[in-house]
């Protein structure tokens, strides 16, 4: 896996995609034969919404099977540590960052604002169509 083979979807992306903005459905298209990837925290951020219908939490689920789900360990924790305090991110952009970072995925969010300062992490913004590596 060379980084590029792998890619960590964000929350915002996700949503985009479910809302079936063109952008996204595009990115998506152009990826199917990599590995697509969320971290945990992503699925909780996307399935917690309040207002979320019962039809609908068993669609985002079903789409949700498509990716493969990166959990919390230790060597994510403390790399969260270190981008938290060295970026003063909130919790769950720092563990999204430290995810993509320890399992060597691209990350494809939207949020250049937080995520494009964090050193020796990949990013995509498809909307922006800028990447950083």
């Amino acid at each position: 896996m060379n980084g590029t083979d792998r890619y960590l979807i964000d929350t915002n992306i996700l949503i985009y995609f479910l809302q079936g903005e063109e952008v996204a459905i595009s990115f998506f298209n152009n990826v199917m034969d990599k590995e697509l990837c969320i971290s945990l925290i992503n699925k909780i951020e996307v399935l917690s919404f309040p207002d979320l219908l019962e039809n609908e939490e068993i669609e985002i689920k079903q789409f949700l099977l498509n990716f493969i789900i990166l959990n919390v360990d230790d060597s994510v924790a403390e790399e969260t540590i270190q981008i938290r305090k060295m970026y003063k991110l909130k919790l769950g952009d720092a563990l999204i960052s430290a995810t993509s970072i320890i399992h060597d995925a691209v990350l494809v969010s939207r949020n250049e604002k937080d995520f494009r300062k964090v050193d020796g992490l990949k990013f995509l913004n498809p909307y922006g169509a800028r990447h950083k590596s």
